[in-house]
Formats: C-alpha cells, structure tokens, sequence
C-alpha cells in the first residue's frame, strides 16, 4: 500500500490558508490542520501534490484551490510525463483565467507533487515549493526552485514562475523508476521556516508519525508565519507486474 501522511494549516499569522493539498482526488484546504493519515493500493495513476497560492485580495487561496481541482480532474487520464506537463500549462491557464476579475489580479501559485505511473514516478514542479526524497535519513531536493536566490545561495521569496503567470509556464519533470522510497512535498511554509540543519535532523528519525510531528510541532516554534502545508509519501516495493 501507498501510505501518505498529509497536513495542512493556517499557520500563526495569516489570516486565510492559501496553501491546499491533493492527495487522489482528496482535496484540502483547511484552516486548523490535523495529521491525516490515509492508505491506497498501488494504482497508477496516483497523484499527490501541494499547492502554495499568492496574489489579490482572496486570490492565493482560490488559485491553490483552482490548480489543484484541475489537477485532480486531469490527473486519472495520466498515461506518460507529456500529459503531466500538457496539464499543467492548461492549469496555468484555468488560473490565469480566474485572475481576470480586477480584485484577483496578480494571482497564482506554485505546485509540487508526485505521480505514479505504469512506466515510472514522476516528480513534477512550478514555483519553489520543494520536493525532497528521503533514503535512510538522508534528505535530498529532486525539484527546481523557480527562485531568485540570496548571496548564500538559498532561494528567496521571490520566484520566477507561477501557475497562472502570463508567459506559458515551463514545468520541471523527472521521472524516476518505480521503486521503494519515501518523499516529502511541502510549501515554504515548511521549508522556509525550518532551517535546512532542522530539516535534515527531522528526517534522520525512522518513524513517519514522529517527523510528521516534528515538521509541525518546529515549524510552529519557529513562528508559523506563513501556511504550511506538507504531504510525506511512502511507496512500498513494487512487484514487476505491477
């Protein structure tokens, strides 16, 4: 079985979630998170991801929550990485297309998620909300910061492609071979809040319930200052039929 341990929260500032997460097809958006824990067979296509909203008066909250409903729709018909990619500039474009209203203006969002299929696992971004994997408590990034960084190296605040943005977007995809593994999607809720020394030390600890808590329990003693969301994706060894 798939097991996904997903979590998304207001935060302890802002005051409307911008983030959401997918997890196939179950789409949330809450304000007060708590640690869900759900179970799936291994069918492909199966489609989680994390979306961090921006933009207008209510607009980060509705673009996160527009991409990822497209997303969700779309994603059932995934057969190869080109359907991935021809989704998510149509998604781009569904965003764009709400943002129209004068009081939406300048909204968008990044995404980040995983998708199983037949031939592969394929890592999918726009934006700089990461995807990590996690082998034997080591913590490496697979996604591209869509970021302008600082003088240290580390991506900022500001990013350099969004779903909904006005040139066509330009996915990052990297398919992997099915295999066992473990993966964690977050928003720079998580990863910008948590210093990466935090990060890597959550990650050393075997027990996914207990790194799900610490990502919570650290982000929120650093601050919260943002949402944050995060989604951790364990993928059981898989049988060459599938």
């Amino acid at each position: 079985m798939i097991n996904v341990r997903a979590f998304t929260d207001l935060g302890l500032v802002r005051k409307r979630n911008e983030d959401a997460i997918l997890v196939a097809g179950w789409l949330s958006q809450t304000r007060e998170g708590s640690l869900v824990t759900m179970d799936f067979a291994p069918t492909a296509p199966f489609t989680c991801a994390v979306a961090d909203g921006m933009g207008g008066h209510a607009g980060g909250d509705l673009a996160s929550r527009v991409a990822l409903t497209v997303i969700s729709e779309r994603s059932v018909d995934w057969v190869d990485p080109s359907d991935i990619e021809d989704t998510l500039v149509e998604t781009s474009e569904q965003v764009r297309a709400v943002g129209v209203d004068a009081d939406l203006q300048g909204l968008g969002t990044t995404v980040a998620g995983l998708c199983l299929l037949d031939g592969g696992l394929v890592i999918f971004n726009v934006g700089d909300s990461p995807v990590f994997s996690i082998t034997d408590g080591v913590l490496t990034q697979i996604s591209i910061d869509d970021s302008v960084f600082d003088v240290n190296g580390r991506p900022t605040n500001i990013i350099t492609q969004s779903l909904g943005q006005i040139p066509p977007v330009q996915p990052h995809l990297e398919v992997r071979p099915v295999e066992a593994g473990t993966y964690l999607l977050c928003s720079d809720g998580v990863s910008g809040v948590m210093s990466p020394e935090e990060l890597r030390e959550a990650v050393r600890q075997p027990d996914l319930d207990e790194l799900a808590e610490t990502i919570i329990e650290t982000t929120r003693r650093n601050g919260a200052h943002d949402n944050f969301s995060f989604l951790i994706v364990e993928i059981p060894e898989l049988s060459s039929d599938g």
